[in-house]
């Protein structure tokens, strides 16, 4: 009887140890399956791109380069700034020559039609400055265009010196009507000015030969003064012939 009861309790122990070890095991699986994963939801992470066409935060837009465009504007055709030849219609274009001498043409002023005198003479510095006038004396109109020719005349109608220089500037055509005039700017050192003495080699002078543009034959303006007559002295110059 003692051996029965004794069975009976120990099956008894070991059903609730089983039950025991079971409802464990059941905790340990949920416990396990309850646990976090360790990724984001893909759904909450931000957008990184920029919207199509957006400029935000430094970036350019499609296919352009920094300095590709200028502001307020671009250029037609992708041609680049100031890349457009000139035109007859763009400002400060020119087509005279610079220094040449003029030509005469079908309505060009001769010598024996012109007079010359001098105007406007003005001292300063050392420097000598003066208006050549040229009038047209006949009945018709001509023209005139490019520099004279210009030099000293000695007592014996020799030239003194060297010829002027011109001053390089553009010319245009100038026309004269019946005493009509065109002008030219004289530009020459006073008297020795800041050359040497002996370089300068300041001579008498009668007067100026003067050449309108194109012709041989020379007009001659009274003028009885000195200047450095010196065969390395460049100090006469002379501009060219404007209305």
């Amino acid at each position: 009887m003692s051996r029965r009861l004794a069975r009976t309790s120990l099956a008894a122990a070991t059903l609730v140890a089983a039950a025991a070890t079971l409802t464990l095991a059941g905790c340990s699986s949920s416990s396990t399956s309850s646990a976090p994963t360790a990724s984001a939801p893909v759904t909450s992470a931000p957008v990184t791109s920029a919207p199509a066409g957006s400029s935000s935060g430094g970036s350019l837009p499609t296919g352009s380069a920094p300095g590709s465009s200028a502001s307020g504007g671009s250029a037609s055709g992708g041609s680049a700034p100031g890349s457009a030849e000139p035109s007859a219609s763009n400002p400060g274009t020119t087509t005279a020559s610079l220094g040449s001498p003029g030509t005469a043409g079908p309505d060009a002023c001769t010598s024996a039609e012109l007079s010359v005198a001098q105007s406007d003479p003005g001292v300063g510095a050392g420097q000598y400055y003066s208006t050549l006038v040229f009038t047209n004396t006949s009945s018709r109109t001509c023209t005139l265009a490019g520099y004279p020719g210009v030099s000293y005349v000695a007592a014996a109608g020799q030239q003194s010196g060297n010829a002027a220089d011109r001053t390089g500037e553009p010319y245009r055509t100038v026309t004269l009507a019946p005493h009509g005039t065109a002008k030219a700017t004289l530009h020459d050192s006073n008297g020795v000015g800041g050359y040497d003495p002996g370089q300068c080699q300041l001579s008498p002078a009668k007067g100026l030969r003067i050449y309108p543009p194109g012709e041989k034959a020379a007009l001659f303006l009274p003028w009885d003064t000195q200047h450095c007559a010196g065969p390395t002295i460049h100090s006469l110059r002379i501009g060219p012939l404007t209305s």
